[in-house]
């Protein structure tokens, strides 16, 4: 897996943000999990900074499920287990920009799509028990995502406003208790 910074350009503003994962990972070598530092709170590997070799990505068994949106959580998150080698590139490889109405990523939108960001949580849940996983520092960082992706879910049900997003919201901790 090769890490790279990214770059968020949002729309209108002079100044941008960049992820940088150098609190996270060594610099100039392969490493392992084992090797991994520690994340600050909100650095996430997203798909704008990962690369996976094609090979991987067919082990692993990767299927992105069509017409729907926030898959990109899934390539980052299902591979990470088959991952052992890991290199980090300290360059704003990417530019990812935001800031617009339309955009997918828009709180708006987002909570329009919200059955289908509550599908891919639900998906990621299933995928592994993460408290098996043999890495303490991937386990560790896997239950972080897990949980940023509940905390996404459970927030857009309720800026929604909604009765049938609380409830969605409900069935959704519900299956995580399951």
């Amino acid at each position: 897996m090769l890490v790279s910074n990214f770059v968020y350009e949002k729309e209108g503003a002079k100044r941008k943000k960049v992820m940088k994962y150098h609190t996270a990972f060594p610099k100039d070598r392969v490493f392992g999990w084992d090797d991994v530092k520690f994340f600050m709170t909100g650095q996430y590997i997203l798909m704008h900074s990962v690369i996976y070799r094609t090979e991987l990505l067919r082990q692993c068994g990767l299927e992105l499920p069509k017409h729907t949106f926030y898959v990109d959580n899934i390539f980052v998150f299902q591979p990470l287990p088959h991952v052992k080698n890991i290199y980090y590139l300290d360059v704003n490889f990417y530019r990812y920009y935001i800031g617009r109405e339309d955009q997918s990523v828009n709180e708006t939108v987002m909570i329009g799509r919200i059955d289908q960001q509550l599908r891919v949580t639900k998906l990621m849940l299933g995928y592994y028990d993460v408290t098996k996983i043999g890495s303490r520092k991937l386990r560790k960082y896997m239950t972080q995502y897990l949980e940023i992706m509940m905390t996404v879910s459970s927030v857009l049900a309720i800026k929604s406003g909604t009765e049938e997003n609380l409830e969605k919201k409900a069935e959704l901790w519900q299956y995580l208790k399951n």
